[in-house]
């Protein structure tokens, strides 16, 4: 059983939107034994759209459709789609009138452009939409299932999760897939393969991502033999221990949210370069109030005058610099861990440091790290690369106070 995905949207390719469907999608797919094989993205053009489902019905059992089902005059999906498959259209009166009541509950009368939404292909099955106006459809078309779903995200995976899924579980074979990741830091992606290629059995199905200092790596276990599987992990372990972020499929931030709720440490911030990114990070995990206390961002020099309360500060040492205001945080909040970072993030460097030099100051009063790092790329990467850093820095300082 195959699956394509076909996203609709000419704002998708102009690049004003990102297409997180199929990230969601593909993601869903797989955490309930799925797979999905295919995906095209195409403007909001009839022939286009013709052409696309064409081509992804030869090959798929199964085609998702997202975006064009708003009421306005480039929203032409359902309409294109029942054409292609010589489907009438019919006014769905009880949606046509749910929707107008929708709108009376928020003290607005619908306009007559939105009536095109209550319209259904004769002979589909309409889907409860629970976000928003426009209903999923779901077309048997020679035994080939084509799901119509409207693209806000907020509408899209609702459909996803209470119609796709269920769909798919009741009638389809699910994969014979068990993946396992390994989520690694201060490895390069060549260098690591070619160590792994050293110990990795013969037919094993695995793939490599590199992102921003993260290499996550991915392999089916049900490729090879349960023992072959256990000891391939066993020797990434005993190979790459000092480099392993996580064997889970999860961010930085959760890691190192996970464990500072694990240790119970209270953990202070002081950001310059960053400027709240790595805060902003922490606070995605629910419940790390309970251990995050408070960050500064000291973006200038006269902030960081402010809060260390002198007036001469030698910013030519960030060595310096950075154990001053860790030990401020630590004071500060009563914190019994803070961190300190400090950078040039580009694209020309305001101190004696070059673009992409950051330093980092971690201390819980008692012991105290302090690392100097160069980060790769543009204004953007470098900052998203330091702040990964200083999330992994952190991660070995707790780990290592136990």
């Amino acid at each position: 059983m195959k699956i394509g995905f076909l996203t609709i949207g000419t704002e998708i390719l102009l690049g004003d939107t990102v297409n997180t469907n199929l990230t969601n999608l593909g993601k869903r797919l797989y955490e309930n034994g799925f797979k999905l094989d295919k995906d095209i993205t195409i403007s909001d053009q009839q022939d286009e759209i013709i052409n696309a489902l064409n081509f992804l019905l030869k090959d798929c059992d199964v085609v998702i459709t997202s975006g064009g089902l708003g009421p306005t005059e480039d929203d032409i999906t359902k309409e294109t789609i029942s054409e292609s498959l010589s489907m009438e259209l019919e006014l769905d009166d009880d949606h046509l009138e749910w929707m107008k009541e929708r709108w009376k509950a928020r003290g607005l009368i619908m306009p007559d452009t939105n009536i095109k939404q209550a319209y259904i292909p004769v002979g589909s099955e309409k889907l409860t939409n629970t976000q928003g106006t426009a209903p999923g459809i779901k077309i048997n078309h020679d035994n080939k299932f084509i799901f119509i779903f409207p693209g806000p995200p907020r509408e899209f995976i609702p459909l996803v999760e209470d119609e796709l899924i269920p769909f798919l579980s009741k009638n389809y074979e699910k994969e014979n897939t068990d993946y396992q990741f390994v989520m690694f830091f201060n490895q390069a992606e060549s260098s690591l393969a070619a160590e792994i290629n050293k110990f990795k059995p013969e037919g094993l199905d695995i793939a490599y991502l590199a992102s921003k200092g993260i290499i996550k790596l991915r392999f089916d276990k049900n490729s090879v033999s349960n023992d072959q599987s256990d000891m391939f992990l066993q020797k990434i372990g005993e190979t790459f221990e000092d480099d392993i972020l996580s064997y889970e499929n999860i961010t930085v931030e959760k890691v190192l949210g996970n464990l500072i709720s694990d240790s119970k440490l209270q953990i202070s911030f002081v950001e310059s370069i960053t400027g709240g990114l790595i805060s902003s990070l922490l606070v995605k995990n629910p419940g790390i109030s309970k251990y995050f206390i408070g960050s500064d961002i000291v973006y200038t020099n006269e902030s960081k005058k402010i809060l260390l309360n002198d007036e001469n500060i030698n910013f030519d040492d960030w060595e310096e610099l950075s154990y001053n205001l860790t030990e401020s945080s630590l004071n500060k909040y009563k914190s019994n861990v803070a961190l300190t970072i400090l950078g040039e993030a580009g694209p020309i460097s305001s101190s004696q440091y070059p673009v992409g030099t950051i330093f980092i100051c971690i201390s819980n009063g008692e012991k105290t790290v302090i690392s100097d790092h160069k980060m790769n790329g543009n204004r953007a990467e470098i900052l998203e690369r330091a702040g990964n850093k200083a999330q992994w820095e952190l991660i070995k300082f707790i780990k290592n106070l136990y």
